[in-house]
């Protein structure tokens, strides 16, 4: 039964993982020695390892036991090389510190050159054991690979047993006439067991007991338990905040396990109550509890993640329709579960002939292909999308923001696509005659569903339980870390039970464990979990501190003191680059990397950043010149390639710059330092106006000076010194022309202060009587003569002719 052998593989991983890794008993020995009884223990395992490969015959039980005995000696060499290797360190270091040896022809001190003898002895006698460990632990680990590439092997081999096509009518035939015995077997044995004695004479009384459970029990499931939930589901939707609405709701929530249970928990007790097991149908009647779970688990999860008639409980955004389908989809999906551990669990107590095996195994297949099909469609449903657009036109009102629909992410698509795929697999391969490829091709696709769900409830309960801790309301997001650190977590924990449900073995899962805490060697690197971890963590620790450490300069010391905000930014900028370059530098020395093997590889690739990515490292030397030299900062008015705008971002690659139409645009680093950069506001905010004016020929020439210096004098924006300046500055072709030039205390009001000085100019000059003139321009045609002859025998009246008479 591979759904309740997929349960005890997990508790015993919990078990192992809690009480740690066995010891080893093969080689674990005094430090620094190793007797030959082990060695000669290890040889005959290794011998008996190779004798069972060659083979091919050993049963799988038995290579697992020899699998186990060889993790044993595996682990205990590990641990002698792990002692081994200290106090060879420390012997090393002793002679290390003796100084190199002498050169050739060179003498040291007799006490000194005695001492390094004694310390090279004692270091090569330390170095033998680690040695011999070594050989047998790479032995060991070549053994246990060559075991379980055998186990999975064999394991491949069962999927492609071929039994009788159910598409053939003799396959029925031989079925359903080995299911007749199965069922006359059955009523012996049931006869059989009510013949004993011990069963017998209990009759009267347990007969009575298990027909009241099972009225019980039907009239509890069918009955009694909609009402209870009906009258449970008023009660908690009743109006709460906080801790007491998320109560209820758990409440409720755990009524669709608790009032299932107690109906299954009558029926379930019938069995021992009786206790009648007829030996046909042990294995099942065993399993029936596993029966139960698996459809309280079900009905449970298609309760939590559809939640029919509860839209605010539910966890994908679908219909109450499609919620609803989705329910009985999930229940439906539970039923054929409990059904394909009831057939194997016959396959089990009978020896059933292929055909009958073909006969019982495809009508669930079948079912659960339609049910998996089905299911993939309403998870991936769009109707709660329309409707919700229906609604919002009918209201008129437009979303605050895009939100992406949890149907429309990519994972969910993927889903539904392997569960499509897996439910025309496992129908192709049932006709075809391959009833176990069927089987591994429905059955962990359905289990993978199920944990997902369950994922995606624990992950949706715990960011409630987290907001509501901090107070915040349910549609507003939670955390970014909490939610990153929770997606993690669960995917470590959910990560090996998807694997098992797979065909892992438990084995796999333990050697998996092993590489991740003992880690792997690559060349000077010793990469491992715990070394991760503490880079990860010492790492985080850094980026945190330097963020609070860039806050309280951004915001408590640098604004009390003198410095503008340009400098305020670069000071807060390179900070930041510090912090992270030291927070680099830290998590790698604390987790114990050794890089220098990296160096050659680095300087290697120095040359062809050099030369492939130039343009970047000169963007981001430029960056660093702008934060130290500061020719532009934050908020000053530049213009540079063709661009005008105020500078918002100095990044390392690059700066943007936000116009006047308040576009964004993003300028390379290297064309603000190696180009032209014009900039308004680096020194001081002033600049000067220059407010071309013309006037007509005749007018009042000091009058309109006057006009302009008052105009320019009256403005707040300009400032008093240097005074305005009235020019004239030349004879137009239909204008005297003036320039007004003045200063304005802050050059980013340019457009408003010229705006406001031609309104008041036009305004004074018209009241002044000074007329603007506008261009005048002389026509000259050719051949005017010809054009006034052709003008006046146009307009002149056509003169009558006098009619003659004509004879008849």
């Amino acid at each position: 039964m591979k759904f309740l052998k997929c349960i005890l593989l997990v508790l015993a991983l919990s078990i192992t993982f809690a009480g740690g890794m066995p010891a080893g008993t093969l080689l674990a020995q005094e430090a620094g020695q190793v007797p030959p009884e082990p060695l000669a223990r290890s040889a005959e395992l290794f011998s008996r390892a190779a004798t069972a490969l060659e083979e091919r015959s050993i049963s799988p039980k038995t290579l697992d036991q020899l699998r186990s005995q060889l993790v044993e000696v595996r682990d205990a060499s590990a641990e002698i090389i792990d002692r081994g290797n200290i106090r060879a360190s420390a012997l090393e270091a002793q002679l290390n510190s003796l100084g190199a040896p002498p050169a050739d022809g060179q003498k040291e001190a007799e006490e000194v050159a005695a001492r390094r003898l004694e310390l090279t002895n004692a270091l090569a006698a330390a170095n033998a054991p680690v040695r011999v460990a070594g050989e047998i632990n790479n032995q060991a680990i070549f053994y246990i690979r060559q075991v379980d590439r055998q186990l999975r092997a064999r394991q491949f081999s069962t999927l492609l047993d071929r039994y009788p096509s159910p598409l053939a009518p003799s396959t029925w035939a031989a079925g359903f006439q080995e299911i007749g015995e199965f069922i006359k077997r059955f009523e012996r044995g049931v006869q059989n067991e009510l013949a004993r004695p011990s069963v017998s004479k209990k009759l009267h009384e347990t007969v009575p007991l298990s027909l009241g459970l099972a009225i019980f029990g039907i009239l509890f499931l069918t009955v009694l338990q909609h009402p209870i939930s009906r009258a449970l589901k008023v009660y908690c939707e009743k109006p709460a905040t906080g801790a007491k609405a998320l109560m209820l709701a758990v409440l409720y929530n755990a009524s669709f396990i608790v009032l299932p249970t107690i109906g299954a928990v009558a029926l379930v007790s019938i069995f021992p109550i009786l206790d009648i097991y007829p030996n046909s149908v042990r294995t099942a009647v065993i399993a029936v509890p596993v029966m139960a779970l698996v459809m309280i688990i079900a009905n449970w999860l298609g309760h939590t993640i559809f939640a029919p008639g509860q839209d605010r409980w539910r966890l994908l955004e679908l219909g109450d329709r499609e919620a609803k389908l989705g329910l009985r989809l999930c229940q439906g999906l539970g039923v054929f579960m409990a059904l394909e551990v009831a057939v194997e669990a016959f396959e089990l107590d009978n020896a059933f002939g292929t055909a009958a095996i073909s006969v019982l195994s495809a009508p669930p297949i079948a079912m659960a292909a339609v049910l998996l099909w089905s299911l993939a469609s309403v998870i991936r449903s769009n109707k709660s999308v329309e409707s919700n657009a229906e609604e919002s036109e009918q209201t008129a009102e437009e979303p605050e923001e895009a939100t992406v629909k949890p149907q429309e992410s990519g994972f969910l698509l993927f889903l539904s696509l392997l569960m499509k795929t897996s439910a025309v697999l496992a129908v192709s391969v049932t006709l075809v005659g391959y009833v176990q490829l069927a089987r591994v091709a429905i059955l962990p696709v359905i289990m993978t569903v199920a944990q997902l769900g369950f994922g995606f409830m624990l992950y949706h309960l715990v960011l409630v339980v987290v907001k509501t801790a901090i107070g915040k309301r349910e549609d507003e997001p939670a955390p970014v870390l909490v939610a990153f650190g929770l997606i993690c977590v669960l995917t470590l924990i959910f990560a090996p039970l998807i694997a098992m449900t797979w065909g892992a073995r438990g084995t796999d899962i333990v050697e998996v464990w092993y590489l991740l805490t003992n880690g792997v060697q690559l060349g000077d690197i010793h990469l491992s979990l715990d070394s991760f971890i503490v880079l990860v963590a010492i790492f985080g620790i850094g980026v945190v501190v330097t963020r609070w450490l860039q806050n309280l300069l951004k915001a408590t010391v640098l604004p009390q003191t003198r410095m503008d905000s340009g400098a305020q930014n670069a000071v807060v900028t390179g900070t930041g680059y510090v912090g992270l370059t030291l927070a680099s530098l830290i998590a790698i020395s604390t987790a114990g990397l050794n890089l220098s093997s990296l160096a050659v590889v680095a300087g290697a690739l120095s040359v062809g950043i050099g030369f492939g990515l130039q343009t970047i490292v000169s963007n981001f030397v430029s960056g660093v010149i702008l934060l130290i030299e500061r020719p532009i900062k934050e908020g000053d008015w530049i213009e540079v390639s063709g661009q005008s705008g105020y500078v918002r971002k100095i990044s390392v690659r690059s700066t943007r710059i936000e116009t006047f139409d308040r576009h964004d645009v993003i300028i390379p680093n290297s064309d603000l330092i190696a180009g032209t950069v014009k900039n308004m506001t680096l020194t001081n905010k002033s600049g000067r106006l220059i407010l071309p004016v013309g006037v007509a020929y005749g007018s009042d020439l000091e009058k309109v000076k006057s006009i302009l210096f008052d105009a320019a004098r009256g403005h707040n924006t300009i400032a008093r010194y240097p005074t305005p300046q009235v020019l004239f500055i030349g004879l137009g072709d239909s204008s005297l022309n003036f320039e007004l030039r003045c200063f304005l205390k802050d050059i980013g009001n340019v457009m408003i202060t010229k705006s406001d000085l031609y309104f008041t100019v036009y305004n004074e000059l018209g009241k002044a009587g000074i007329e603007i003139p506008f261009p005048q321009r002389d026509l000259h045609f050719k051949d005017i003569d010809r054009l006034a002859a052709a003008l006046e025998r146009r307009q002149a009246p056509e003169v009558p002719q006098p009619v003659e008479d004509k004879p008849s």
